[in-house]
């Protein structure tokens, strides 16, 4: 009875519009109200498989999504996240992976369906994880402001957020791994925002009248810190000989933001005239939050990538992973000291050769600024130089010739 009212009220209500009659009538027939659904993926539109590193349940169990419905007298309301009498930083929407699909929202269930408004355009944006621990959240530049609107952001709603130096790589593999940095049980956090927040995709934007029945909103996400890897690979000087790598750290970086504004990012172009600057959402503290914060490796891996010798013509080994760390993007200066130092030996018979190397990260020129997004690999390749010889000899000293008679 209560479905009942509802509908025929609505009738007396938007049929004071003889011209709008024919739409709305369509309208009302559906039996079943269809509701809003999410599909999310980092690079492609792919569903339901956690093992798809192109998919954001691969890395993370929930999001927070905001989506603004902006109706046919031009009112804004608010499906998702936000009070619509209230500028700033407002919660969203958790929604949480099902391995068994909702019958209803599919792959990602939340709390209490919403229902397409076919009279209503909508915009969507989101973040993940959504944990306490992540500090991201969305801000409305103004009351009733739509999501996607200019001057809205992605920021920090309090405090700071730190990186501890988890590392992926416990022991060493021969590729990434990617998944790990929950957030959960003192692992660091993989924040990822959907939209760029710059150019003309603020938003994820839907008609709800020409969507197609059966539609998920479709959420692309990206990863917003640095990522840092650490490969070590054989030089042709090694082919077989033994090498164990017993530790890896880096020192110097900074573990800390004080806040971040998606809106400043920006990839930067060298090219532009006048060149733009690359630009980090991220606001780094002067000061660590942990004083002896290390990324490192711990432990004993022995290099099995011996590289292949084919008519003297040698051809390396795949390199093994030994840290995959998240990063505060942060730009090096000459007042850091920031060091890779690497222990490992290198044996092949009674032959026994324990080393201990240092590298100054600050003179590789492709590490003096980490951005937003962006991974970077440090591939060391050991490969000493052999002890080589050469020899010389002096001829004997003239002590004098002498004649002898002969007796």
């Amino acid at each position: 009875m209560r479905k009942s009212i509802y509908i025929l009220a609505a009738t007396a209500t938007i049929l004071a519009s003889c011209a709008q009659t024919e739409k709305i009538n369509d309208d009302l027939r559906t039996n079943e109200p269809a509701a809003i659904g999410f599909t999310s993926y980092a690079e492609k539109a792919t569903r339901g498989d956690a093992t798809d590193s192109s998919n954001l349940e691969f890395y993370h169990s929930t999001f927070a999504v905001y989506s603004s419905k902006k109706n046919a007298d031009n009112t804004v309301q608010y499906a998702f996240g936000g009070i619509p009498t209230a500028a700033g930083i407002q919660d969203g929407v958790t929604c949480t992976y099902q391995e068994t699909p909702d019958a209803v929202l599919g792959d990602w269930k939340y709390d209490f369906p919403r229902f397409w408004d076919k009279q209503a355009n909508y915009n969507f944006i989101a973040y993940a994880p959504a944990l306490a621990g992540n500090p991201i959240r969305y801000s409305y530049n103004a009351a009733n402001a739509e999501v996607g609107a200019d001057g809205n952001d992605f920021c920090f709603s309090n405090g700071s957020f730190v990186l501890t130096g988890t590392n992926l790589q416990v022991n060493a593999g021969t590729a990434e791994i990617n998944k790990g940095f929950t957030g959960l049980n003192g692992k660091d956090m993989d924040i990822m925002t959907s939209n760029d927040l710059i150019g003309n995709d603020k938003s994820v934007t839907i008609n709800g009248a020409t969507r197609n029945a059966g539609d998920y909103v479709n959420l692309s996400f990206k990863h917003i810190l640095s990522k840092l890897i650490v490969t070590v690979n054989k030089a042709q000087s090694l082919y077989g000989y033994d090498v164990t790598i017993k530790g890896i750290q880096i020192t110097g970086l900074k573990d800390k933001a004080t806040s971040y504004s998606e809106k400043i990012y920006t990839i930067g172009d060298p090219n532009a005239t006048p060149a733009v600057d690359p630009a980090s959402g991220w606001t780094v503290s002067p000061t660590n939050d942990d004083d002896d914060y290390t990324i490192e490796y711990n432990g004993a891996a022995q290099l099995l990538n011996n590289g292949t010798m084919e008519n003297e013509v040698w051809t390396a080994g795949a390199p093994f992973y030994f840290i995959e760390s998240l990063i505060i993007p942060q730009t090096m200066t000459s007042t850091n000291d920031i060091k890779l130092a690497i222990q490992y030996n290198i044996t092949k018979g009674s032959y026994v050769d324990d080393r201990a190397d240092e590298i100054d990260l600050k003179t590789i020129a492709q590490f003096s600024r980490l951005l937003d997004r962006h991974k970077y690999t440090l591939n060391i390749i050991i490969g000493p130089e052999a002890i080589k010889f050469d020899a010389t000899a002096t001829g004997w000293a003239d002590g004098g010739s002498f004649e002898v008679d002969a007796l």
